[in-house]
């Protein structure tokens, strides 16, 4: 009957300890994979220009009026086509920001959260490709940040964690030969690794 009890009890404590596993959040420093929604319920759709003169940046904070704005602001090329716009709230950048080329193509994609960078950022060559596609958490790169050239072929794959590097590292040329393929550990990089990730490479040679 004793060992019974036993028995039923390891049991219980076996799916307790499962349980508890399964849904325990990640630990301090684990990459963060999804980033829950910002909320911009509350940003009236009013729009104003970014060169309105009530319009006041202070501090990092916009003012509209002597009160902290909410609401949408624009920018416009010359030949009166959209540049960017941007939502606040309260004064701060709270959603997405969006910048154009000229000819109306989408230039950059990037997201806010109580005026700092949070989620996805996005970018694109002029052509339409795309740029860039990072991730941010509390204006910290977290998790795979990658870039392309201007042809769409790949350039790197980089993993991070609270704006560190870590994990595996990869770049290519241009022409598809790996470039950096090298995995970091506590600061430590092991593999291939020819040079930081500061230039574009075509070929052989620097762009």
């Amino acid at each position: 009957m004793v060992l019974k009890e036993l028995s039923l009890i390891k049991f219980v404590f076996l799916i307790v300890c499962v349980f508890n596993f399964g849904c325990s959040h990640p630990k301090e420093g684990k990459t963060i994979n999804t980033f829950e929604k910002v909320d911009v319920s509350q940003i009236p759709n009013t729009t104003i220009l970014e060169d309105d003169t009530s319009l006041k940046l202070q501090n990092g904070i916009y003012y509209y009026g002597g009160k902290s704005y909410s609401g949408f602001i624009k920018d416009v090329y010359e030949t009166d086509t959209l540049k960017s716009i941007s939502s606040y709230f309260q004064g701060l950048h709270q959603g997405t920001t969006k910048t154009f080329f000229t000819n109306g193509k989408l230039e950059t994609k990037r997201n806010y959260r109580n005026g700092i960078g949070y989620g996805q950022h996005l970018g694109y060559w002029k052509n339409g490709n795309k740029k860039f596609d990072f991730m941010y958490f509390n204006d910290k790169r977290e998790g795979l940040q990658k870039q392309w050239y201007e042809s769409g072929s790949p350039y790197c794959e980089l993993s991070f964690t609270d704006d560190q590097e870590n994990g595996m590292q990869k770049a290519w040329r241009e022409n598809g030969k790996p470039y950096i393929n090298c995995e970091v550990k506590d600061g430590v990089r092991y593999g291939l690794q020819k040079s930081a990730l500061c230039y574009t490479l075509k070929d052989e040679k620097l762009k």
